[in-house]
């Protein structure tokens, strides 16, 4: 399940993962809340925060991610992901690689870390 959080700047996507995340989370939750932002603001920061309960994702939401990443690939300035699960980093890692801004993994002890990082 993906939800939205709030106490960000007005330019930042703060999302949480938790349990297991399903395509209507990215239809339903992130889309529209990127495009919300994304009215106001040129570019959006990402804050992607996946606790420890998050049990991954179905395989129809890599679709909904690519789709987001090849739609959007040019609208986010910066991307946090905040996660201490072994694979969310990894994967976060590797997605670092293909996307035009920077893209960082922060510990969930390093979130206040996360957020300078994300605000500069």
């Amino acid at each position: 399940m993906i939800s939205i959080e709030t106490g960000f700047e007005h330019d930042t996507l703060a999302v949480r993962a938790q349990g297991v995340i399903s395509p209507e989370d990215y239809t339903e939750v992130l889309v529209p809340a990127l495009e919300a932002v994304l009215r106001d603001h040129a570019s959006v920061r990402l804050w992607y925060q996946i606790d420890d309960k998050c049990r991954g994702m179905r395989l129809s939401s890599l679709w909904q991610d690519f789709l987001l990443g090849v739609f959007h690939l040019d609208d986010f300035r910066c991307v946090a992901i905040v996660t201490d699960r072994g694979l969310f980093r990894r994967m976060g890692e590797l997605i670092a690689l293909f996307l035009p801004c920077p893209v960082k993994v922060f510990a969930l002890s390093e979130q206040h870390l996360a957020r300078e990082w994300l605000m500069q």
